[in-house]
């Protein structure tokens, strides 16, 4: 880290929540004020590859909203210091809908202002407006999907892969809204969420389309009675 900053270059650290090392998130964020890093990256455990062999340790919901919760106010603390620093969430895009809640709890005035911002970035693009081409040519409708094969570019233009809308998963991952089912199915946030990875949901069940086992969110929040 020290090597990096004294040349210059930009240093950010990136941290899998799990609930082997929920404990270390602090530790971390003192990490990073303390050598002045210019980036941190919360990702959350998703069930493709390695992450579907260690599901079993993901975080508890308590843990995940414990973790979010002090990443919102330490990064608005430091902001109102002066320090202007990034901070990124990733892998699970219910991290939206619960910031709106955040905002609307400590800034009412600019929720429905971040509420369209969230809208307009869509929630979960996989198959969308996010690929992924494997070191063997085959196309997976995003990084975590490397179960799921779409086609190879040696034998099939992208552009003709990406747009067959006759696979059954590419079809709901492109369609809007999504086919999602259970809680998914009737969340009031599906614009801003667009039903999270659909990963968690095929691993966990064989069903692509059902609820989201990785959403921490209550019912409540999930609901249109917050308003």
């Amino acid at each position: 880290i020290h090597l990096c900053l004294d040349k210059g270059i930009k240093v950010g650290i990136r941290f899998t929540l799990t609930e082997d090392n929920y404990h270390d998130f602090p530790a971390l964020l003192a990490l990073m004020d303390d050598h002045d890093i210019d980036k941190f990256y919360l990702s959350h455990l998703n069930y493709g590859g390695r992450g579907n062999r260690n599901r079993k340790d993901d975080a508890h919901f308590d843990r995940t909203r414990t973790a979010m919760d002090l990443m919102f106010e330490t990064c608005y603390d430091w902001l109102s210091a002066g320090k202007d620093r990034e901070f990124v969430t990733g892998n699970n895009d219910a991290d939206a809908v619960y910031f709106l809640h955040w905002v609307r709890r400590r800034f009412p005035e600019q929720a429905a202002h971040i509420q369209a911002k969230l809208a307009q970035w869509g929630g979960n693009s996989s198959g969308v407006n996010v690929a992924n081409i494997d070191n063997l040519g085959n196309v997976h409708p995003d990084t975590f999907w490397w179960h799921y094969n779409l086609g190879n570019v040696k034998q099939r233009p992208f552009s003709e892969i990406w747009q067959d809308v006759s696979d059954p998963v590419m079809a709901g991952l492109k369609q809007s809204p999504r086919p999602l089912e259970g809680r998914c199915a009737s969340c009031h946030y599906q614009a801003i969420c667009n039903g999270n990875t659909r990963v968690r949901a095929m691993q966990m069940t064989g069903n692509v389309w059902a609820e989201d086992p990785g959403c921490y969110l209550t019912d409540t929040e999930i609901s249109s009675a917050i308003v």
